[in-house]
């Protein structure tokens, strides 16, 4: 192979492949490690790559495996992808190939097996290879760009900023290596690769905590004591300025949020207002969020209509299942009063679900397996409240914890019945505290979106009107 150079110049030539490893840290203790195949001739470029993560939930083993298959033409533009997911034995898988400017993709998952299209402009690239299309094209210091991404795990599209730094030397098994350091961003998401002229990653940062180095083979896949569930909980952890007593009491709070990039960041709805907005000395924003706890009501049966994407199913919310939808007949009968139905699906997720940090994946995986942290809850109660005709959205954000003493990151859904009205099946809070802070909405995009908040969020409050309920 042909040793590129970082201004430009052929990456591979005639065929051939490579292989590189990299053990992956989270301050620095290992957690896992990644695999990367290169393989390359005049026909096109297949990367077969493999992230593994050793995590544990006291004695249960929660280690997530992403195996993933992409192939680019000669002229590195995408032409499909094969993604396998799995965690604690659960499996989503996702096929997509390029026609045109759309990319068609199958998802798989328990009970869900499901053809999908979004549009795929011209230039855009996918996550697990965007650095080859780079290296193809020439780096050189200080250059900088934004790049339309697609995430495979998500499906979805964001922007890509990137930055090259700077020249620098690194070490690898004993040796100088030339690199280019390169920050990028997307999603709140902050990285530095710092990138041999071959191609191949020697060292990836993150503002978060990870951090990967190039590793052989027989390295890269030592690994000792699994990292557990209690460190990451830790690390996303937000301690606010004082500790709050009867936090599932509260009916109101004063919170003030910062630094984040934007304000529109924090969603406003019938639960939380933004008070205030300060640009702060760095560019960055403080923002002061009222958050207060509904009334409780009687049903309204449902008034209006919201958007039909409320009551869809999906690879995490199978609300079309026959099991999901002979669960919900059981539980709503012939009531009419779509409230009343709400609360009694959110009481028996809650009762009939054991509070575990376990990450059963999707709707049917809990229902089956009747464990799960707050994800499992939130997406069943999803399923189960769909399949009953109740529109049903899932909201992302924070919830105080009296036993970590701070903020955890926290997911529960919300019904449309005449308004929006939030529920917590984790808690059984048929109306949520105000110690519910919303951060984003949605099944996939949610989570991702999270990461501007994650690592970085500081949060003091101002406390009003704890009341005894």
């Amino acid at each position: 192979m042909a040793q590129p150079l970082f201004e430009g110049g052929p990456l591979f030539q005639g065929s051939g492949e490579r292989e590189d490893w990299m053990g992956t840290y989270f301050q620095g203790q290992k957690m896992g490690f990644t695999r990367v195949q290169t393989s390359w001739s005049p026909e096109g470029i297949e990367v077969d790559s493999t992230v593994f993560f050793q995590i544990r939930s006291k004695s249960m083993d929660q280690s997530t495996t992403i195996n993933q298959k992409t192939w680019l033409g000669p002229d590195f533009k995408l032409r499909g992808f094969s993604l396998l997911q799995e965690i604690t034995g659960h499996r989503q898988q996702v096929e997509g190939q390029v026609e045109g400017n759309r990319l068609v993709y199958q998802i798989k998952s328990r009970g869900f097996d499901r053809e999908k299209t979004i549009e795929f402009p011209p230039g855009t690239l996918p996550s697990s290879t965007f650095l080859l299309n780079l290296m193809a094209d020439g780096l050189k210091v200080g250059q900088k760009g934004i790049l339309p991404l697609f995430l495979e795990p998500f499906q979805m599209l964001v922007d890509l900023e990137y930055e090259v730094l700077r020249r620098e030397n690194l070490q690898y098994a004993g040796e100088p290596v030339e690199t280019l350091a390169i920050k990028q961003k997307f999603g709140g998401i902050e990285t530095t690769l710092w990138v041999a002229g071959d191609g191949s990653v020697i060292k990836e940062t993150t503002n978060q905590g990870f951090e990967s180095f190039k590793e052989s083979a027989e390295v890269a896949q030592r690994l000792d004591e699994p990292l557990m569930i209690s460190s990451i909980i830790t690390m996303s952890l937000v301690k606010p300025d004082r500790q709050i007593d009867r936090s599932d009491r509260v009916r109101e709070i004063i919170f003030h949020l910062q630094p984040l990039r934007s304000p529109k960041f924090v969603p406003e709805d019938q639960r939380q207002k933004i008070l205030k907005t300060e640009q702060l000395p760095n560019g960055l924003y403080r923002v002061t969020l009222q958050v207060k706890t509904e009334a409780e009501w009687s049903s309204l049966s449902g008034l209006g209509k919201p958007d039909a994407k409320y009551l869809e199913d999906s690879a995490e919310v199978q609300a079309r299942h026959p099991m999901i939808r002979a669960l919900a007949r059981e539980l709503a009968a012939d009531s009419s009063d779509v409230w009343q139905v709400s609360k009694d699906i959110n009481r028996w997720v809650y009762h009939n679900l054991a509070k575990e940090l376990v990450d059963t994946v999707t709707a049917l995986d809990a229902l089956h397996e009747r464990r799960g942290e707050c994800q499992s809850h939130t997406y069943l109660f999803t399923a189960l409240a769909r399949a009953a005709g109740i529109p049903t959205r899932i909201v992302n954000g924070l919830v105080y914890s009296k036993e970590y003493e701070g903020f955890l990151y926290h997911a529960w859904p919300e019904v449309y019945v005449g308004e929006w009205r939030a529920l917590d099946p984790t808690f059984g809070q048929d109306v949520v505290d105000a110690t519910h802070i919303k951060l984003t909405e949605g099944t996939q995009e949610g989570p991702f979106r999270l990461m501007e908040f994650v690592g970085k969020l500081k949060i003091t409050t101002t406390r009003r009107g704890v009341s005894v309920q």
